[in-house]
């Protein structure tokens, strides 16, 4: 085990350890669903056992404002129901696998993916088609276990025999340890753990990854950022590359009383690879599909945008579609384009 990898399971470990000091380290402020700005202007901060219960007041949605039940206690404060209060925000799409929003909440997220590879690339162009279903559960307000990968894959590229097969298992915990209703701001850390369960057929498995990661969202209004940073630290030697990787999503409520629950974004995406592994002799890497270890992508980078909506039915249900495309060198690695489609259905 190299020290790369010590250094993310001792990070990791920490980071688990220090979950229960955290939680009372950190204080929610709670801001009451009547009058929503002058409580803010006024209320003192909340003691951390308070929770919001209600719809976020700032929250639009084109069916129904109002949730399916009542939140109803569920063995302690915060089981099933999360943290309250971030509802005008919308989830990022782009990366759907690493790219872990900073909010904590149930839920399960259906994801369709259809992915280009370039022409010129080392795999000579052809796709891949992924179906898979994300699950999240919020142990408390602020800590939650994910399951971010799964699912199934289809994959047609040229130099390779066409395949289908299952893709490897990712799972991890993730935990708020900032919330400020206040100043809309809220960010978590957390980690995941990617099994190598996978078929290597459809270019899965092949190596354990480990990938803590840091998100944050801030909102102004009807405008809000979020932002994630993740490393991935495969845990078998060479077997995988050590992986950098950062995302930012921007969207825009532009017409909030006409379209209700609707906002276009836009995301940017971006990864570097620290390492050469020696398990495939590829001069591309898996970019966010797989870890595979490719020998000759050390030093190398793939930045990619993204284009599309979200439309939020429901505080339960919400759409999203979006475009990728790369503003690197498109034929250095896997990535061609892609489009995404998912639908999450929250408690």
């Amino acid at each position: 085990m190299n020290s790369t990898t010590c250094f993310a399971l001792v990070l990791c470990v920490g980071g688990v350890a220090s979950l229960a000091a955290a939680e009372e380290a950190f204080k929610l402020k709670a801001v009451t669903t009547e009058e929503p700005a002058a409580a803010a202007e006024s209320a003192p901060a909340a003691p951390a056992s308070d929770y919001v219960k209600a719809v976020s007041p700032r929250a639009n949605f084109a069916i129904s404002n109002k949730r399916w039940h009542d939140d109803p206690e569920v063995f302690w404060k915060g089981f099933l129901t999360g943290l309250r209060g971030f509802e005008h925000f919308y989830e990022p799409l782009g990366n759907p696998l690493y790219f872990e929003s900073p909010f904590n909440t149930s839920g399960l997220r259906f994801l369709y993916l259809h992915h280009e590879f370039a022409n010129k690339s080392q795999l000579g162009g052809g796709d891949l088609n992924v179906v898979a279903v994300q699950a999240r559960l919020a142990i408390t307000e602020r800590l939650s276990l994910i399951a971010t990968k799964d699912g199934f894959s289809w994959l047609d590229a040229n130099v390779l025999p066409r395949e289908e097969g299952w893709n490897s298992l990712a799972a991890g915990a993730k935990y708020a340890f900032y919330v400020d209703r206040d100043l809309d701001l809220v960010a978590t850390g957390g980690f995941r753990w990617m099994t190598m369960s996978g078929e290597k057929k459809v270019l899965q498995g092949g190596v354990h990854e480990l990938s803590p990661f840091i998100s944050a969202a801030k909102g102004w209004d009807k405008f809000h950022l979020i932002g994630n940073f993740t490393w991935r630290a495969p845990l078998d030697g060479d077997d995988g590359n050590s992986i950098i990787q950062w995302d930012l999503h921007a969207d825009y409520e532009f017409f909030p009383e006409t379209l209700k629950g609707f906002a276009p974004f836009v995301e940017l995406h971006g990864l570097h690879y620290l390492d050469d592994g020696t398990r495939t002799p590829l001069t591309v890497g898996g970019a966010d599909y797989n870890n595979l270890g490719s020998s000759g992508v050390s030093g190398s980078t793939v930045i990619w945008f993204g284009v599309g909506a979200r439309w939020k039915l429901t505080p339960h249900t919400s759409i999203g579609a979006d475009y990728e495309y790369p503003l690197t060198n498109r034929n250095a690695d896997i990535f061609g384009s892609r489009v995404t489609v998912d639908f999450m259905l929250t408690w």
